[in-house]
């Protein structure tokens, strides 16, 4: 069998060249732009969305850790990483928080500026990420992969002049919401300097959801938010249960795509997201795109090009 080393991630691990991180990309960025939709529809089924997200999480983590346990029956995972406890549980605690945030402010924004606002917001980390790793020298200076950091941008700007159209209040989420692409940046670099000799996928993704779930509860309760939808109904559970799973699958793919591809690849789910947002918006909400989203598209959608077409 053929194998490929891992690109990114500092683990001695070796995956199987059938793990393609092209299907991985389609997968965990399609999962990631119904996310924005499930967010949007929170409210107008009792949910506080971002109560919504503290329970989708640890439903997440549970899930995993379900799985977890039934294959430490053959070989622990934890034993297999050479990484110390304590750095483990910073590594999760840390990625925990770097990834709550910004979920915590798209779920809370999608109400208010649209699902496909925060679905294109998720494609602008790729050129973010790949300044960092310039910066950080894990990516070598190309100027075409420059003139894309540049039009990405662009893109960016462009999102903040369709945020203008919006009421005042919901302004004030759109340029929020742009602090998501900056935080996921951070956090993609993150995952990959720090990642645990030896850990997998499964487990960090488990952790990652644990403290980040955690989290936002503690942030939930002392800010006296309600913990269960104002009318419990069966699709309001339902809502819950979705996102849990969805989370569940998706994480455990995208710690993978990292491992194999490394932060810059893995910021393309961004695009795949935006689109599959826009369409799912579309179809769930009848939310049309403007001529500045479009040409936010184009813009992002060219960064994208130039930051990743030789890979």
């Amino acid at each position: 069998m053929a194998y490929v080393t891992t690109s990114g991630a500092r683990t001695p691990d070796r995956v199987p060249l059938g793990t393609n991180p092209i299907l991985l990309l389609l997968a965990v960025g399609g999962l990631l732009g119904a996310s924005a939709v499930f967010a949007k529809a929170a409210p107008g089924l009792g949910w506080t969305p971002i109560v919504l997200l503290q329970w989708s999480m640890l439903g997440s983590a549970l899930v995993q850790g379900g799985l977890l346990l039934w294959r430490a029956r053959g070989e622990d995972a934890a034993r297999r990483s050479t990484a110390t406890q304590r750095q483990l549980v910073t590594y999760m605690a840390v990625a925990g928080g770097l990834f709550a945030l910004p979920n915590a402010i798209g779920f809370t924004a999608a109400p208010e500026v649209g699902a496909g606002f925060i679905s294109l917001c998720l494609a602008f980390p790729l050129v973010l990420t790949y300044g960092l790793s310039v910066i950080l020298k894990l990516e070598r200076f190309q100027t075409a992969r420059a003139v894309g950091v540049v039009a990405g941008l662009v893109g960016g700007i462009l999102l903040v002049s369709d945020g203008q159209s919006l009421d005042p209040q919901a302004r004030l989420w759109a340029i929020g919401a742009l602090l998501m692409p900056v935080i996921i940046a951070v956090g993609n670099i993150y995952r990959t300097l720090k990642w645990p000799q030896g850990a997998s996928p499964l487990l960090l993704s488990t952790g990652m959801m644990a403290f980040g779930g955690g989290s936002l509860a503690l942030v939930t309760l002392g800010l006296g938010l309600p913990q269960v939808p104002t009318s419990v109904s069966g699709a309001a559970l339902g809502l819950v249960a979705a996102q849990a799973l969805v989370f569940a699958v998706q994480y455990v793919f995208y710690f993978q795509l990292q491992k194999v591809a490394g932060p810059v690849y893995l910021s393309q789910i961004g695009s795949v997201a935006a689109v599959t947002g826009l369409g799912l918006a579309f179809l769930a909400f009848g939310e049309t795109p403007g001529w500045l989203q479009f040409s936010a598209v184009g813009a992002i959608g060219l960064g994208i090009f130039l930051v990743s077409y030789r890979r």
